[in-house]
C-alpha cells in the first residue's frame, strides 16, 4: 500500500479549481515538514451533496468518523491509506477569486459547519469511534510522535477495560495486541483492518533506518 498524500492533494486542486469550491490546504503538508505518515489537513466550503461527491470522487473510503472537539471536522481514511483531516467550513471571508488556497484559513474569519459531519460517519457508536484511534496511535507514532501515539494507544486500553499500558518501549507488541482484542470484540471493516496492520508492520522498520 502507497500513502499517496500529494496525489490527494492534487485531486482535492483540480477538484476545486474546476467545480469552483474553496478548499484551504493546511497542516504539515502547508507548512512544508509531512513526513510518510502525515494526514492531510484541508478545509472546506462545500454543501453537503458537493461533500458527498468530494469525499468519494478521490477513491474508497474505509473509514469515515468525525471530532467532537471540536466539532465540524470529517475524518475519512482511504483504501489506498491516504488519511484526511476535513474540516466543514460554514461561512467565510473569501478575499481572491482563487479556488485552491496555499495559505492558513485561520487567516480568515470563518465558521465550522459542526451539524453535517454526523451525517456522513458511517456508524457513530463508541466502538466504531474508537476504531479510528488505532491509525491515529500509528501515524503520529511512527511519525515520530512517539509519545502521542501511546497516549493514544492507552485510550483504546481503556475503553477495551485492558488494565496493562502500552509502552514506549514496547509499543509494537502493545498495539498488536490491543488490536487482535478489539478485533475479537468488535470486529473491523477487512481493509481497514488491513491499513492498520500494515502500519504496525512498519513499525520497528521505521526506526532502524
Amino acid at each position: 500500500m502507497k500513502h499517496d498524500q500529494r496525489k490527494y492533494i492534487d485531486y482535492v486542486e483540480k477538484y476545486a479549481e474546476a467545480n469552483r469550491h474553496h478548499i484551504w490546504l493546511g497542516g504539515s503538508f502547508l507548512h512544508g515538514n509531512p513526513t510518510p505518515f502525515s494526514d492531510v489537513d484541508i478545509s472546506v466550503l462545500m454543501e453537503k451533496d458537493t461533500l458527498r461527491e468530494f469525499i468519494c470522487g478521490y477513491g474508497e473510503p474505509v473509514y469515515i468518523s468525525y471530532t467532537t472537539n471540536p466539532e465540524g471536522i470529517i475524518i475519512v481514511i482511504y483504501e489506498d491509506g491516504v488519511a484526511v483531516d476535513l474540516e466543514v467550513i460554514g461561512s467565510v471571508e473569501v478575499t481572491d477569486n482563487r479556488f485552491f488556497h496555499l495559505e492558513d484559513i485561520k487567516a480568515h474569519g470563518f465558521v465550522r459547519n459542526g451539524s453535517i459531519c454526523r451525517e456522513f460517519c458511517m456508524r457513530n457508536d463508541p466502538p466504531y469511534q474508537t476504531a479510528r484511534l488505532f491509525h491515529r496511535s500509528l501515524i503520529k507514532y511512527l511519525a515520530g510522535k512517539k509519545e502521542a501515539g501511546v497516549s493514544v494507544a492507552n485510550e483504546i486500553a481503556a475503553f477495551l477495560g485492558d488494565s496493562s499500558r502500552v509502552k514506549e518501549s514496547d509499543y509494537k507488541n502493545g498495539i498488536t495486541s490491543l488490536i487482535e482484542q478489539y478485533h475479537d470484540k468488535y470486529p473491523l471493516d477487512e481493509k481497514y483492518h488491513g491499513i492498520c496492520v500494515e502500519l504496525i508492520e512498519q513499525v520497528e522498520t521505521v526506526f532502524e533506518q
